[in-house]
């Protein structure tokens, strides 16, 4: 069995780890204290991954964070935390893939604040995937669902 690789590129480095046994990512942390900016930002983990055949890594927010807002700091106040307008945008990994590993946040903020490092930023989930190619036809199966999808089935 091959297992999955990760290469630490700085001290502040971390291998992602599972919070519990049953967890279906692997937290993902700050290697060292990172400004987030208004807008778009990508905080390098400073850690390269070599991924099984066949599998892929999503990108995911921490539904704390999702929720809540992400967790940092003030740039004149570094003591006391605080939960800030920002979301983790989702991403892919391929199993081709040998860069430096990096998660996007966007920041609704008006102003920086800082994640400290060893913050839990988000969360990688590795997935299989179908490695098939597309068959050109002129009809689908039917299916009970057809064609019904954005919000077909209603909220109640």
């Amino acid at each position: 069995m091959n297992k999955m690789k990760v290469k630490l590129l700085s001290p502040g480095a971390k291998v992602p780890t599972r919070a519990e046994k049953g967890a279906a990512g692997y937290d993902l942390y700050v290697p060292c204290n990172f400004v987030i900016n208004p807008g778009r930002n990508l905080i390098k983990l400073d850690i390269s991954i070599e991924l099984k055949s066949e599998t892929e890594a999503q990108i995911r927010p921490r539904s704390g964070f999702s929720l809540k807002g992400i967790e940092g700091y003030l740039l004149e106040d570094m003591d006391t935390p605080k939960r800030f307008d920002a979301d983790v945008i989702i991403g892919t990994i391929d199993e081709s893939y040998r860069g430096v590993v990096g998660v996007i946040i966007k920041s609704y903020e008006s102003i920086p604040f800082i994640v400290k490092e060893g913050t839990k930023i988000a969360q990688m989930v590795i997935s299989h995937y179908c490695n098939e190619p597309f068959e050109v036809v002129t009809e689908l199966s039917k299916t009970e669902r057809g064609e019904g999808g954005f919000g077909h089935t209603g909220t109640k």
